[in-house]
């Protein structure tokens, strides 16, 4: 299905409105939410069903647009920041995590970091298979693309990419194999993201994601795929220039996660969209604050540098500490080949600067991030 049509932030018209609620009986298959479009006219209405929704705008007005102003100043901020690939190096990090955590096989950022690396322990968890399968598979949506990935077989791609990797761990839990049925569901979900694009980009996300999860579509993992999709969709639609809304990680810093797994279909329409746009701010709130972090780091680190010798690892190990979210003396000594004795005086300078802290608390596998 084609889904190349450019994104309008134009607020439809409210027309007849179909209860939400109703059940699946006589609507078919997306009457829960019923068809979400404009009143377009007598040519458009000879296409697509006649089920006519208004938005309850005043259900979600306010954290939409609360939503929609932080996300474009951290859009702003990211367009031509010199640190933008270092940022969504961390995002990439920190949304992998917070899927994993809403999976229920949460897994720590520095242990993320280091099951990336290869730094395995020798008894490893589920969780640090799901977060490097998480993780590979947020990265391979960056690198394909909307165009690729909303497709049939875009999406059907991503829970075989998912399943076949934690078959792999021994933790998958459903089949890998694409029947026409799946496909049919997929499909009709395309369809439904087709007719969301006139209605402005977070409402219709979230939109599309409440249909995604009524429907499920696929065998496996609906929840960490249609998270990522919804993320894939604001992309898409021109709201944001790669995966940089990050409404997982959002619902952890909003503290919504357990919330979210109540939203079923007892939550009103308006409700749902609150929520996800709560998520949505929360995390472009959060994101903002990195980026500042690591702009004040680099600047730290810039007249920290001048007085040391040209060859000093210290420029490497600041990189480091821009590109991921935390650290453990392990992954620097794996990571820029030196002695636990090398890294801990490297630590130890940092810290003595006021560049990094450590996290953990702990007197043995300790972790770091920049300040």
């Amino acid at each position: 299905m084609d889904l190349t049509t450019k994104k309008e932030t134009v607020m439809p018209a409210p027309t007849k409105a179909m209860d939400l609620q109703t059940p699946r009986a006589e609507h078919g298959w997306y009457a829960p939410l019923g068809t979400l479009t404009q009143d377009r006219g007598p040519a458009h209405e000879e296409r697509t069903p006649g089920y006519r929704v208004a938005l309850p705008w005043e259900d979600f007005a306010e954290a939409w647009s609360q939503a929609e102003n932080r996300l474009a100043c951290l859009e702003h901020d990211l367009a031509t920041h010199a640190l933008r690939p270092y940022w969504i190096c961390r995002a990439d990090f920190t949304e992998a995590a917070a899927l994993a955590s809403l999976r229920g096989t949460p897994i720590a950022l520095e242990d993320l970091v280091m099951a990336d690396a290869g730094l395995t322990p020798r008894k490893q968890t589920a969780a640090w298979f799901v977060g490097k399968a998480l993780l590979s598979l947020r990265r391979h949506i960056s690198r394909a693309g909307p165009a690729k990935v909303l497709t049939v077989d875009g999406i059907l791609e991503l829970e075989i990419r998912l399943a076949s990797a934690l078959a792999t761990a021994g933790t998958a839990d459903g089949e890998t194999a694409a029947p026409e049925a799946r496909r049919q569901r997929v499909a009709r979900w395309l369809g439904v993201v087709e007719e969301l694009r006139s209605t402005p980009p977070l409402p219709a996300a979230a939109i599309a994601l409440r249909v995604w999860r009524r429907i499920a579509p696929l065998a496996s993992h609906n929840d960490e795929i249609g998270l990522l999709l919804s993320s894939t969709l604001l992309w898409h639609w021109g709201k944001t220039k790669g995966l940089t809304a990050c409404p997982v990680a959002g619902l952890q810093a909003a503290g919504l996660a357990t919330v979210s797994r109540d939203l079923d279909d007892r939550a009103t329409l308006g409700s749902w969209i609150a929520l996800f746009c709560r998520a949505v701010e929360a995390a472009a709130a959060a994101g903002q604050e990195s980026l500042e972090t690591m702009t004040q780091g680099r600047a730290r680190a810039a007249r920290l540098l001048k007085g040391h010798r040209p060859n000093s690892r210290l420029p490497r190990l600041i990189t480091l500490f821009l590109t991921y979210p935390v650290m453990t003396a392990r992954f620097i000594n794996q990571r820029l080949n030196l002695t636990a004795q090398g890294t801990d005086w490297l630590i130890k300078e940092l810290t003595k600067n006021n560049m990094v802290v450590e996290t953990t608390g702990r007197a043995k596998n300790r972790a770091y991030r920049l300040t």
